[in-house]
């Protein structure tokens, strides 16, 4: 988050941290949040997190099941090998066979260029892939 700038210099994250980990704690057992993480040695070095979203019905989704990829994130030391696009592919997979109809992102510039090589197209504010 700090990256990205949602927390600013030395800002006192325990009540954000605490926050999370009541979420994943509630959310994960329950396949509300999916994660995806990458390992060396027992360390995670990259993780991507998914949820579902059912909105009403719409044109081109009758379904309305989308998916929203979330916290893509590589040490980095690790970047630039391939690892963030590993977890991406498998959940696009993922998302494939649960027949949502859409999966979208927010991406940074640096992440951008990962993502359009898997299919994601910009618009106004995100990024996505349709299957119609």
């Amino acid at each position: 988050m700090r990256e990205v700038g949602e927390i600013k210099g030395d800002s006192d994250t325990t009540n954000l941290a605490e926050a999370t980990r009541k979420y994943l704690g509630e959310k994960m057992p329950s396949g509300e949040f999916l994660a995806w993480v990458a390992e060396v040695d027992c360390q995670i070095i990259a993780t991507s997190g998914l949820v579902f979203f059912q909105r009403p019905p719409y044109n081109g989704n009758l379904s309305g099941l989308e998916a929203y990829i979330m916290n893509v994130y590589t040490i980095p030391m690790w970047r630039g090998q391939g690892i963030a696009t590993a977890l991406l592919k498998e959940i696009i997979s993922f998302v494939r066979a649960a027949e949502a109809k859409r999966l979208w992102l927010h991406a940074t510039e640096d992440g951008k260029r990962v993502y359009e090589k898997l299919s994601f197209v910009s618009t106004a504010k995100e990024m996505e892939i349709v299957w119609y």
